[in-house]
């Protein structure tokens, strides 16, 4: 079981791992409002130390800018030494702004636009990772327009039991080219004279609790990669990210021992030198967040006691179990010192009028619950805000915080959603050219 998000009492931890203390959070719900993301840079900068003691020496971590895109993020993992991988040209351009050097940056994703790769080869990213012959072909044709080779590390789709696989791509997937393939696409790449091939890309799974299935996919990764390496120098291997944490209240966190003990023999099974990469995510940022939310209503309803909060799936989708096979319980705290001993099972619900807005259930919180009392819910640091239908029966965008040791700073304000509907073009006759998009 992992440690309780929320320390214990509100006694000072040493080690970067401090909890933000519940009367911390209620002071910081009370300054800026509800509802509020609180995130703690210490714990963040502690995962990447953890993370990095555990791999092969000289490893690259590519920060997944898709688990928390905020600059402020970003640029705390910039000096963490992590470089970043990014999915889209927004994405690029935040992790460029937060300081991160172009030769530090690897572009993901299966339909990338023809102004992105232009982009990736223009400004020389580490590597744009690749997964369908007809992306290689037009990296071939800006490679050669630009007078540069386009750095390709090709991605590969593990067949079925072959590792853990990604949710819901049980099957063929639009992520990478199946293994089997790679040495007729190798082949293929000799003569395009824009690209360079340096190394592999491999993101097979998820969240991964099991550092024995982690490690067996690091494994037959590597089989594929030293096989390709006889017929093809390889420079770089992307080992991808899935490094899981304990999203719920009853996970227990990633064993990291079977995948370090895995990969030190991987490491020195391949003769020549190459970049081992790795690309985590929500493993540096998932356990250092806290939503924390506002009761509006207590009801009763068919013997079930509800509490309605300020707060739900449309800051935080993932506590409604939509981004997970399962939904399993929460992790959340009742931000007040004083409270009745008895306890009843309650479900915590949002303010949007959908059956889907349900944060938690059985939730067991004391008996004098009421409204103006303040919930915090741990493990919200990835795929939240930004992974949320921020817009959907238009509600305010929430605030966020960061606390490192003592200093606490607003990162992002509260938008009102007035700010979001002041973007919509005024009422005009549509033309050729407006709202016209481009590649």
């Amino acid at each position: 079981m992992m440690d309780d998000p929320f320390g214990r009492g509100d006694a000072e931890v040493t080690g970067g791992e401090a909890a933000i203390r519940p009367a911390r959070l209620a002071a910081l719900a009370q300054r800026f409002g509800t509802p509020l993301f609180v995130y703690g840079a210490d714990g963040m900068r502690s995962a990447v130390r953890r993370l990095r003691a555990a791999l092969p020496s000289g490893a690259q971590l590519f920060y997944a800018v898709k688990a928390n895109p905020h600059h402020a993020v970003t640029r705390l993992m910039r000096d963490e030494g992590c470089g970043a991988e990014v999915a889209s040209e927004g994405e690029l351009d935040l992790a460029l702004a937060a300081g991160i050097p172009s030769e530090a940056i690897v572009v993901s994703g299966p339909a990338k636009t023809e102004r992105l790769l232009t982009r990736a080869v223009e400004i020389g990213l580490r590597a744009i990772q690749s997964g369908s012959l007809d992306e290689l072909e037009r990296l071939q044709a800006i490679g050669t327009k630009l007078g540069r080779r386009a750095p390709v590390a090709l991605r590969i789709d593990l067949a079925a039991g072959e590792g853990v696989r990604r949710g819901g791509w049980a099957g063929p997937s639009p992520f990478g080219f199946p293994a089997a393939a790679l040495p007729g696409v190798l082949e293929r790449t000799r003569s395009l004279g824009g690209v360079s091939v340096i190394g592999l890309h491999n993101h097979q799974s998820s969240q991964v609790l099991s550092g024995d299935a982690f490690a067996e996919r690091f494994a037959r990764f590597a089989d594929v990669a030293m096989a390709a390496g006889r017929s093809h120098r390889l420079r770089f291997l992307n080992f991808g990210g899935g490094f899981g944490v304990p999203a719920y209240a009853d996970d227990a966190p990633l064993d990291l021992a079977p995948v370090t003990e895995r990969l030190r023999a991987i490491r020195s099974a391949i003769p020549h030198a190459v970049t081992f990469a790795f690309e985590p995510g929500r493993y540096l940022t998932g356990p250092y967040g806290w939503y924390v939310a506002r009761v509006l209503a207590v009801l009763e309803a068919g013997g079930t006691r509800f509490a309605c909060l300020d707060g739900g799936i449309h800051h935080m989708l993932g506590l409604s179990g939509a981004l997970r096979a399962l939904r399993r319980p929460v992790t959340v705290r009742l931000l007040r010192e004083s409270v009745c001993g008895d306890e009843r099972p309650t479900e915590l619900t949002g303010p949007l009028c959908t059956p889907l807005d349900r944060l938690a259930g059985a939730v067991p919180l004391p008996a004098d619950l009421r409204v103006g009392d303040r919930l915090a819910f741990a493990n919200c640091g990835a795929y939240a805000k930004q992974a949320s239908p921020l817009n959907f029966l238009g509600h305010d965008w929430p605030a966020e915080v960061m606390v490192e040791g003592a200093t606490e700073t607003l990162i992002a304000r509260r938008v009102g959603f007035a700010e979001v509907l002041a973007l919509q073009a005024a009422t005009q006759p549509a033309d050729d050219h407006a709202g016209a998009l481009t590649s």
